[in-house]
């Protein structure tokens, strides 16, 4: 997907020692057929009003890198994860590239590029040194350039910008060539299975938040525990009751001390006994690790499920969001499970409205949820419109809650790298 744009904006700032130059890197993950996440495009993120808006494509590669390799850490960003990165023929020749790790980079030829024999060239040096190339933005099968099809690995094909009715003659010819097939800007469930059953090998998109609802996702005992569980905690019960439920199911009991042992909840005591690890944790921090189970399911695999990821940086940003606006700790508490749960329909393909009934929440989360009311709900407008690139609109919310785009990116920044050294949940 090519964040890059030529054209500036009204209020692009021109100096680039102001603060607004300080440049953030968003991700998307790419999925493969099993739904699990394969990879993540890179996104260019800055403080300017629209943060997708790019005067020049090397200064965005580079930003996007010198945050990937000095500020952040490549591992720490995309784990063990393929990283997809956005190029023109400048960045190619400029070199720079070859300070990334070949064996997890994907190099995106922008659809800007016009291929011709010297960028042929640069892309096969390039292809030589152990890097993969993705076409980037492919809306119709074009003869003239054949002959990248050599050189990539991937081709991405923008479906916002295709003819759907020769989408499968586009798909027949693509494979005639040794490329995996892409589709970015998925939208729907229905996006999804028809460019499944063409054959395309993986998928971008927003398809996978909110699922079309096929039918009700049946909740199994384990889950049906920690819903259990949720409601003693929302009451704050006292902590027999909630010791004895942990000791009626010793695979809870398991993992939580898997939890209070690990990196995710740092103690300096040893845990080895429940009670210590629920008086440890409190009512709270223990809320929000029964919330993040819930969404990791039974057998479920969290570090490849996209809804899981979302659910987990959404919550955390809406923490760290919140003491932005406020410095009262339960604000915060209310807005990590407000974060959390507003994927949990998409989760359990059931109306929210249906979910949350087994919740015992306040009805301060309960509008954020349902209606995007008050601070919370503004919240959930904000990461909503930043995961949509829908930057306009994101600005106004972000104008209610006070809060600058540089922060905001910051922040996202904050919640991806958290997630990603995250253990033991």
């Amino acid at each position: 997907m090519n964040t890059h744009s030529t054209t500036n904006g009204p209020n692009e700032p021109r100096d680039t020692s102001g603060q607004d130059m300080q440049v953030h890197i968003g991700r998307q993950p790419i999925l493969n057929r099993a739904r699990k996440i394969f990879g993540y495009e890179l996104l260019f993120r800055n403080g300017s009003v629209n943060g997708a808006i790019v005067t020049d494509n090397v200064r965005a590669t580079a930003s996007v890198m010198v945050n990937a390799l000095n500020n952040i850490g490549i591992s720490r960003l995309i784990g063990d994860k393929m990283g997809f990165i956005n190029v023109d023929d400048r960045v190619l020749d400029s070199g720079i590239v070859e300070l990334l790790p070949h064996s997890m980079t994907v190099l995106e030829l922008l659809e800007t590029v016009q291929i011709d024999e010297r960028v042929l060239a640069l892309c096969s040096e390039t292809r030589k040194k152990g890097y993969h190339f993705a076409l980037d933005d492919l809306v119709a099968y074009d003869a003239v350039v054949e002959d990248i099809f050599r050189i990539v690995s991937y081709v991405k094909v923008d479906l916002m910008g295709t003819d759907r009715k020769e989408l499968p003659h586009l798909a027949e010819k693509l494979k005639k060539h040794d490329v995996k097939l892409l589709a970015e800007k998925v939208e729907t469930q229905e996006d999804f299975e028809v460019c499944r059953e063409l054959g395309f090998d993986y998928f971008q998109g927003y398809f996978f938040e909110k699922p079309s609802i096929i039918s009700a996702k049946s909740i199994s005992p384990t889950q049906m525990v920690l819903l259990q569980l949720s409601r003693i905690l929302a009451r704050e019960e006292e902590f027999f009751v909630i010791e004895a439920l942990f000791r009626k199911n010793p695979e809870l009991h398991i993992k939580l001390l898997q939890f209070m042992n690990s990196a995710a909840f740092y103690t300096a005591q040893k845990i080895n006994s429940i009670r210590q690890a629920i008086s440890l944790l409190g009512y709270r921090n223990l809320q929000k690790w029964v919330t993040l189970l819930l969404f990791a399911g039974e057998g479920y695999d969290t570090r490849s499920a996209p809804l899981f990821e979302r659910a987990v940086i959404r919550g955390r940003m809406m923490e760290l969001l919140a003491a932005r606006t406020t410095r009262d700790s339960s604000a915060t508490d209310m807005a990590f499970i407000t974060g959390v749960l507003s994927l949990i329909d998409a989760l359990f393909q059931t109306p929210l409205q249906n979910i949350l009934s087994d919740f015992n929440l306040n009805e301060e989360i309960n509008g954020a949820l349902l209606h995007r009311d008050g601070v919370l709900g503004k919240l959930v407008c904000v990461i909503e419109t930043l995961e949509q690139e829908n930057y306009d609109e994101m600005q106004i919310h972000l104008k209610d809650v006070n809060i600058t785009p540089t922060d905001l990116y910051a922040i996202e920044n904050n919640a991806i790298i958290e997630y990603e050294t995250m253990s033991g949940v």
